[in-house]
């Protein structure tokens, strides 16, 4: 399933002679999906195919970013808390119980409003309120392992405590990092695209299926393939990125 889309995105070129911008139906607008256009035209002429697969580059370029700000950000502080411990480890678990405290779309909104509205804001955004979740189990996980007979082992051959965090306890913790990597992916594609229906990310003729949801919803009486297309991507790929970190969980089991 995660296959088909990052094949699509990447072949976007290829699948579709013309841009995503290009308004070349005119005459054509709001038809209905048939053999030249499998997912219709949209409101201006454009090809609802064309915009849905170059869409697909900007929610998952976008979902990729926030990952990597969540998960590197939340692996080095959690690291950092749960090898220290002592008051940076109090002043960590108090910021990210603060931060949890709030919905992730809320810190969301609270940073573009610091952010000019673009995808790159966006990946920032969903970055950040993607933080504290991957602090708090990366810590966890840490203290869990500190008490292990490996980590005890290497305490007494003298071994110091950040030799032992990161020679020691994070290789014993990438499988959990890499399911949360999975899940933030899926949850950072689901919450880009709600800020994108908000009209936060940026220029509206940039295709992303939530901007597409948020464009084409006047119309969904009379065209309603036109919404139900960007929302069943997003289905798609969150359930795609879920599945995935559901099998990666049992293979850590």
């Amino acid at each position: 399933m995660l296959a088909f889309v990052v094949v699509a995105a990447a072949l976007a070129g290829l699948i579709s002679t013309h841009g995503p911008t290009e308004q070349l139906y005119r005459d054509l607008a709001l038809a209905p999906p048939s053999r030249a256009h499998w997912v219709g035209v949209d409101g201006v002429g454009r090809d609802m195919l064309t915009r849905m697969l170059y869409g697909a580059r900007t929610t998952l370029g976008v979902a990729i970013g926030a990952t990597a700000i969540a998960v590197v950000l939340g692996t080095i502080f959690g690291a950092a808390a749960g090898a220290l411990r002592g008051w940076f480890d109090a002043l960590v678990s108090h910021v990210t119980d603060f931060l949890l405290a709030f919905p992730s779309v809320l810190l969301g909104l609270v940073a573009l409003t610091i952010l000019a509205p673009s995808p790159t804001s966006v990946a920032v955004a969903v970055g950040i309120a993607g933080l504290p979740t991957v602090v708090r189990q990366v810590r966890a996980a840490f203290v869990s392992e500190s008490a292990k007979e490996y980590v005890l082992a290497a305490q007494a051959t003298g071994a110091g405590r950040w030799r032992i965090a990161v020679t020691e306890i994070l290789p014993n913790c990438a499988g959990l990092i890499l399911v949360l990597t999975t899940l933030t992916l899926g949850s950072a594609v689901l919450e880009a695209a709600g800020l994108a229906f908000l009209g936060l990310s940026g220029q509206p003729d940039v295709p992303e299926w939530g901007m597409m949801l948020r464009e084409e919803q006047s119309a969904f009486r009379i065209a309603p393939w036109l919404c139900i297309a960007p929302g069943l991507a997003i289905t798609w790929t969150v359930l795609a990125f879920n599945l995935l970190s559901d099998g990666l969980r049992q293979r850590r089991q």
